[in-house]
């Protein structure tokens, strides 16, 4: 029979295991002495601060001041309320994924956060296109007005003789639209998230065909030549593409020794060292090999498939449930598929490359 204490220790260690990464220290005497607190397991006590928060949050504690609140902020007030304590379980229990940085407890809230999108987006699929698009003023007071709907291939021509002010007036409305920021800053956390050059290529020059093929249902695919081949894939895409395989290369190239920040010799060392721990532990290049054999092509076609269908699938959004462009929204919703992305493609490259060892996470 083991001693009480090493039966603790072996207890300890194994739900800093579960709650992190299987190749991560398994024993907290392993962690940094900073950060050591931040891995152990604090359920009981987040329990209670959050009922206590709770409580407050309610007003159960002053019932005269909810005598003066209406059904509509009462009723979201409380809908906010049940994600808040589903995240707060999921930054507890949910699964954890392979990456470790800044914490893993950061994707375990971000795969609770996936999941009250899933049920968003299965709510919104029982309504109504009109009770749909009404429901969306609860998350932005702006929305739920029609928009009107740019077509970028109205006129084509580069020079305009007729427009004494401004003969190259539709290149610069081209130029100067929202739309080269997104491509720009879009292609290079994609480029991050991929890191396979080849393969964004194929991305980049298939969703111009997807662009093609539903500019009849889509007014904002409609685009004239040189704004789809030179403007997007040739300056944006090529642009964003090529500062994010950059950024990946800059970081791989260098040399890391992963000291923890209370052995950093002075404040500018332990500065870097927590800025460092917001970024990935590893900044290698994925390799797909989509050639290897016929199952590996599908496998990486089905990654095509699926990252064109979520891309389509932001312009389709838009266009039905009238969200303008600059909406916050629509960059909340960037965001939180990019985090989203960030362990799913991490897993998936994983899986291609050790199918016999590896499992799919719950991302999938």
């Amino acid at each position: 029979m083991e001693p009480n204490g090493h039966r603790r220790l072996r207890r300890r260690d194994h739900q800093v295991q579960e709650n992190g990464n299987p190749n991560f220290p398994c024993s907290v005497n392993d962690l940094d002495p900073w950060t050591a607190w931040a891995y152990k397991p604090r359920t009981i006590s987040l329990l209670f601060i959050g009922a206590c928060f709770l409580i407050w949050a309610s007003g159960a504690l002053d019932p005269e001041s909810n005598e003066f609140v209406d059904l509509v902020t009462s009723v979201k007030r409380g809908v906010w309320a049940m994600i808040a304590v589903f995240l707060a379980y999921c930054l507890l229990q949910a699964p954890s994924t392979v990456l470790i940085r800044p914490h893993p407890a950061i994707w375990r809230l971000v795969h609770g956060m996936a999941v009250v999108y899933l049920v968003a987006l299965t709510f919104m699929l029982f309504q109504t296109c009109d009770d749909a698009r009404q429901f969306m003023k609860f998350l932005h007071p702006d929305l739920g007005v029609e928009l009107p709907e740019r077509s970028y291939g109205a006129d084509c021509r580069i020079y305009i003789p007729e427009n004494p002010s401004n003969r190259f007036k539709n290149v610069y409305e081209t130029l100067f639209d929202e739309f080269v920021l997104a491509h720009i800053f879009g292609w290079w956390g994609k480029a991050i998230l991929i890191r396979n050059q080849p393969l964004l290529w194929v991305l980049s020059i298939g969703f111009e065909f997807m662009e093609l093929t539903f500019r009849h249902m889509l007014p904002n695919f409609s685009e004239c030549w040189w704004d789809s081949i030179i403007l997007d894939i040739l300056i944006c895409n090529w642009f964003g593409i090529w500062a994010g395989m950059h950024t990946v290369r800059y970081f791989d190239g260098r040399t890391y020794e992963w000291v923890g920040i209370s052995r950093q010799p002075n404040i500018i060392g332990k500065v870097k060292r927590t800025l460092g721990q917001f970024t990935p532990a590893h900044w290698d290049k994925d390799e797909w090999h989509p050639f290897l054999g016929p199952w590996r092509f599908i496998q990486v076609l089905s990654l095509c498939i699926v990252f064109l269908t979520v891309e389509l699938n932001t312009f389709f959004l838009k266009f039905c449930l009238w969200i303008p462009p600059r909406n916050p929204v629509i960059v909340y919703r960037l965001i939180l598929w990019w985090l989203i992305a960030i362990p799913t493609i991490r897993e998936y490259n994983s899986y291609l490359q050790d199918q016999y060892h590896i499992v799919l996470s719950p991302y999938f």
